[in-house]
């Protein structure tokens, strides 16, 4: 009998007429389920409380209510914890409140789910719904003769289709390359969905290779679903970048769409959407055990994230799979990918930030904030190029034009650089040890460069000039504060690699949007250390490079070598501080200070016979004298007052800083300051061989 029904409904899907019925049975029981979810709502509302539907047995109750109880209190306590500075900073990056966006209603985690029963065979090269639909047209009395004489014909189940077709679905196959190649060839020929969705299951089997079935989520589709057995290590290969390459093509072909100034159209209300809605679960739940099981260093990652990218028109309409996708591009940006794999991470969460509506945007950039801290926690040789590159990406999220991208990069900043400033304030208040050390990190000295890269950018005086002034202009003030502030903390001698951190991140905002930072002072203050003004211990210590310390190390401490490094670095700071400034209509009263200064210590130093010293600073002076005297000459040709602030600061804006003398001086010294660290690097490098 089995048999015979089943030849029955074979024969009825390929005349196509049995759809109208099962649509209204499926609208039927909808119907049903929102009314019965209705009532059930209504009576909880309505009946007394000891009539109510329990959510634990009678039995438990007591034993529930002491869990609850003791839940809050933990909860109370985890709120009266002792200080967290990665929870003041932000580095939490996705948050509880983005957490319960993505568990939605039924508290399901993202993409925990890879349900693929209802894309049976059926729903591929011969849609039962399509042919249904044509029964019920081209022959209405024998449909209607269905309904009236064999009714449970029209219950047709989609996965029914492919249990006759692959009665031992559940069963392990061993997967050849002759049937990879006839599923590409049905897939690129006639974007048969039936072949795609063995595709998918071949997919999650290579995914799903180095993890324990057992710990796999169990799905209502894991009791049908295929699982192949892939032997040959080129075949894995050949499946997973099939997978990757042929995804888009299906789903254009399904769901076509327009892109217009970075936002996606598409219709979302077609069977053919919700159908792609669940290819994609499929897809990134696969791709996530994939991309957990396989080496950062080998090029799956690099096709996972490009590949991806182009699935972002299906998948922004999508919450669950668009924080999904969000999740693994971050894992993929903070982790130990090349700089190329985790540039392309970027451009895929820089496209979708563009299209996403405005929580997704905010969940993105907190993310990307989030993931640039955790890497910032230690700073080697090894590891400064990928934050430094993290930094400059992310800040491009910050700077997407548009009112909404604006307002929103606002609000983050202005929380960000408060969360600074409270450290600062605790660190300042308490003066404990602890409390310095919440201030004098890594993550604090990056995130201080990260807003400085931010905000400098924001306000540069070419991009103000062409798109208007930005509203992050304004927290340009709170944070030069918080840095002078840091710079401030602890005014020792061992710090001035921290100090110098600091000033080279001021040094950007001076010299990209023309704010004056009074700098010099912090800079004189080295002048009269203890390093410069007593005598100093030889010493055969490799030079100080002060990219990876925030400290002197102890075996530096009251060396020549360390005395060295410190002028060197005080002299180049400050013919970058006063370049800077090099055609500014004041140029002449700000150096003054600084020439008499240097010329004081120039005359105590070669008295202690601090050669070096008094070579550099003297060498500064006279390119401080020579800008001064450039200025001056300038200043002559000029017919309005100083309260004409608009020409004051037109004036010589036009004029390149490097054609002024100071700026000339600063171009060579960088050039050999790069010539030197390139030396410094390949010794480096030379002696880790070694």
């Amino acid at each position: 009998m089995a048999i015979s029904k089943r030849k029955q409904t074979r024969n009825f899907l390929k005349s196509g007429q049995l759809s109208s019925q099962i649509e209204a049975r499926q609208k039927r029981r909808a119907f049903e389920q929102k009314k019965k979810g209705r009532d059930a709502r209504r009576n909880k509302g309505v009946l007394p409380a000891h009539q109510q539907v329990k959510d634990v047995d009678s039995a438990d109750e007591f034993e529930e209510v002491k869990r609850k109880r003791k839940e809050k209190e933990v909860e109370e306590e985890e709120e009266d914890e002792d200080f967290d500075v990665d929870g003041v900073l932000g580095a939490e990056g996705l948050g509880d409140d983005d957490e319960a966006e993505e568990q939605g209603e039924d508290g399901a985690s993202d993409l925990e789910d890879d349900d693929l029963s209802g894309l049976s065979d059926g729903e591929s090269d011969s849609n039962p719904m399509v042919d249904m639909q044509a029964l019920a047209e081209k022959d209405p009395a024998f449909y209607k003769f269905l309904q009236d004489n064999d009714p449970e014909l029209l219950n047709f189940d989609a996965d029914g289709d492919a249990e006759m077709d692959d009665d031992d679905e559940d069963e392990e196959h061993t997967l050849t390359k002759e049937m990879l190649r006839s599923w590409q060839k049905s897939i690129l020929e006639t974007r048969s969905l039936r072949s795609f969705r063995k595709l998918l299951h071949a997919f999650r089997s290579a995914a799903s290779s180095g993890i324990d079935r057992d710990d796999l989520p169990s799905t209502s589709d894991s009791a049908h679903a295929e699982h192949y057995e892939i032997h040959d290590p080129k075949l894995f290969r050949k499946v997973v970048l099939t997978t990757l390459k042929y995804t888009p093509v299906v789903l254009s072909s399904m769901v076509p769409f327009k892109e217009v100034n970075g936002k996606f159209k598409l219709s979302t209300n077609s069977k053919q959407y919700a159908i792609a809605q669940r290819l994609l679960k499929s897809y990134f739940v696969s791709l996530q055990n994939l991309l957990s099981t396989v080496s950062s260093t080998s090029d799956t990652p690099s096709y996972a994230v490009t590949e991806s990218a182009n699935l972002i028109p299906w998948i922004v309409g999508n919450r669950k799979v668009a924080r999904g996708l969000v999740k693994m591009l971050l894992g993929v940006y903070e982790g130990g990918a090349s700089d190329e794999t985790k540039v392309q991470a970027f451009a895929a969460l820089r496209k979708l930030a563009i299209a996403a509506d405005h929580s997704l945007r905010e969940s993105i950039m907190k993310g990307t904030y989030a993931a640039l801290l955790a890497a910032s926690r230690q700073t080697s040789v090894h590891t400064l190029p990928a934050i430094e590159l993290m930094k400059y990406s992310a800040s491009e999220l910050f700077l997407l034009s548009g009112k909404q991208e604006t307002d929103l990069a606002y609000q983050l900043a202005f929380s960000y650089i408060r969360s600074l400033a409270v450290l600062l304030r605790k660190g300042v208040k308490d003066a404990s040890k602890e409390a310095f050390k919440s201030v004098y990190n890594w993550q604090f000295v990056h995130a201080v460069d990260f807003w400085s890269i931010v905000l400098s950018t924001a306000g540069d005086k070419q991009r103000v000039a062409e798109v208007g002034e930005s509203p992050l202009q304004q927290l340009l003030y709170p944070l030069i504060q918080v840095a002078l502030g840091a710079i401030r903390l602890v005014p020792t001698s061992r710090y001035y690699p921290l100090r110098f951190h600091l000033i080279r991140s001021l040094l950007r905002i001076v010299s990209r949007t023309g704010t004056y930072i009074p700098l010099a002072a912090s800079l004189f203050e080295i002048l009269d250390s203890p390093e410069l003004t007593k005598r100093n211990k030889p010493s055969t210590l490799k030079p100080l490079d002060w990219d990876y310390y925030l400290k002197c190390p102890t075996a530096y401490q009251r060396t020549r070598v360390y005395a060295d490094a410190l002028v060197e670095e005080l002299v180049y700071l400050l013919t970058e501080y006063y370049g800077a400034l090099s055609t500014s209509i004041a140029f002449p009263e700000l150096a003054l200070p600084a020439i008499v200064t240097l010329r004081r210590h120039a005359k105590k130093a070669s008295t202690a016979k601090q050669g070096k010293l008094v070579a550099s600073v003297k060498q500064l002076v006279e390119k401080l004298e020579s800008n001064t005297k450039w200025i001056e000459q300038r200043r002559e040709k000029v017919e309005f007052a100083p309260n004409k602030r608009d020409k004051v600061d037109r004036f010589l804006q036009i004029e390149e800083t490097d054609k002024t003398p100071m700026g000339t001086h600063l171009k060579l010294q960088r050039k050999l300051r790069e010539a030197k660290k390139a030396t410094m690097e390949r010794a480096a490098h030379a002696a880790e061989d070694i």
